[in-house]
């Protein structure tokens, strides 16, 4: 029987060609000119951190091939702080799970050419309850930041009642740029206040929904209730198709961290997560204990070919092109004119998924070569089409390179 597909993303697509300025002004601090790629603490190890783990972490970032492949932030999530300012007002480490302190800690992860990222949290307390939250010490806190060479702040939303979000969060920008020192600035405040209408001149990346956790697609059924949030991975993704176009340079939607490696998802879940995550252009912030990470789960984060699209200049997210019930094709544009497509099936058995190349904008007839990303080799050159059979729950990524016919 031939497959009638529903095309819903080709305007969409055509429109991020030709995308109007931002309606607020870019923030120009010189960084994460592509999305931030690294590892924070939290999927893995909630509060249980401390400096043993961060240091072991590092060396791992670099001993499996980590930073070699981009990533390059190590972030030290929630659980780091004491319960208590100091009496000059100024952050504390909790001295049981850091005794040398953060500057110390900073050190060690830029001698092992990595960068350092630190969490606070905009609201009056952190969201773990562990410590003291940025509200009303913006500057302190950023000097303090910057002191300890901080080169990423991860900005959560907790206890934030009676706070406007836009002011709030400008206030940790303003005043990490006035120290002077290069720091990204991560806003987490889950996407309530539509921030990707405004934070682009505020933050280099804010949250686009609530966490993402370690399933397919748990927490359905609480989406709408009142404070819901979609968790599973695939819930979250089903809300990116809207927000490509506040997306770029400098200023990027983030759909959370990866879970890739982690118990709940297969080995295929896993891949097709992080394919997708790189067509959305999203940062790439790993979650798993790459102290023991499996070659399974290494080849997927080592991938440079897929890698590549997600760091690619010309900085455009990527979007749902076509669609039949649970067979998906979502495509982004690259910098050299070729287009990164994903085959995706969320169906319980394997399925044949085709993509037009009307759907990706080109004329039929066009000549495009065939490169599989995922397995590293080249699958010759298509005039009007391609299809692939596509696992359960699993993905095809292809880069389609138009070539003279």
């Amino acid at each position: 029987m031939k497959i009638k597909w529903f095309t819903r993303g080709l305007q969409t697509l055509l429109a991020c060609l030709l995308l109007p300025a931002l309606s607020a002004p870019a923030l120009e601090n010189g960084l994460a000119r592509t999305p931030p790629m690294g590892w924070n603490s939290w999927n893995t190890f909630a509060i249980n951190i401390n400096e043993q783990l961060i240091r072991t972490t590092a060396d791992a970032m670099v001993d499996t091939g980590m930073k070699s492949a981009g990533y390059e932030y190590v972030i030290v999530d929630a659980g780091w702080k004491a319960k208590e300012r100091a009496a000059d007002g100024k952050l504390v480490a909790n001295p049981q799970k850091f005794p040398s302190g953060i500057k110390v800690l900073a050190d060690y992860v830029h001698s092992r050419g990595l960068k350092f990222g630190l969490y606070t949290d905009a609201g009056t307390e952190d969201c773990d309850g562990g410590g003291p939250g940025s509200s009303g010490h913006e500057e302190i806190d950023a000097a303090t930041f910057a002191a300890w060479e901080v080169d990423y702040v991860k900005d959560d939303w907790c206890k934030s009642e009676g706070l406007d979000a836009k002011t709030s969060y400008s206030k940790m920008s303003a005043a990490l740029r006035a120290t002077g020192r290069p720091i990204v600035l991560s806003m987490c405040e889950w996407g309530d206040n539509r921030p990707w209408s405004w934070a682009a001149g505020v933050a280099n990346l804010w949250r686009t929904t609530g966490d993402n956790k370690n399933c397919w697609d748990c927490g359905r059924e609480s989406m709408n209730q009142p404070g819901g949030y979609p968790r599973g991975w695939t819930l979250i993704l089903d809300r990116q198709p809207a927000l490509q176009q506040y997306a770029g340079a400098g200023h990027w939607n983030d759909p959370d961290m990866l879970e890739v490696g982690q118990p709940g998802l297969s080995i295929a879940e896993s891949q097709a997560h992080f394919s997708l995550w790189a067509i959305l252009a999203a940062p790439l912030i790993a979650g798993n204990d790459l102290r023991s990470m499996p070659k399974e789960i290494a080849a997927i984060l080592l991938n440079k070919e897929v890698i590549a699209v997600d760091q690619d200049a010309k900085g455009i997210e990527g979007t749902l092109v076509k669609k039949e019930g649970v067979l998906e094709v979502w495509a982004r544009p690259l910098a050299d004119g070729s287009q990164a497509v994903v085959f995706f099936n969320r169906s319980l058995t394997s399925a044949p998924i085709t993509v037009e190349w009307p759907d990706l904008h080109w004329t039929t007839g066009r000549a495009a070569a065939v490169r599989d990303l995922l397995n590293h080799r080249d699958l010759g050159s298509e005039l009007r089409r391609h299809t692939a059979l596509v696992v359960s729950h699993g993905v095809v990524m292809l880069r389609l390179i138009p070539t003279a016919n």
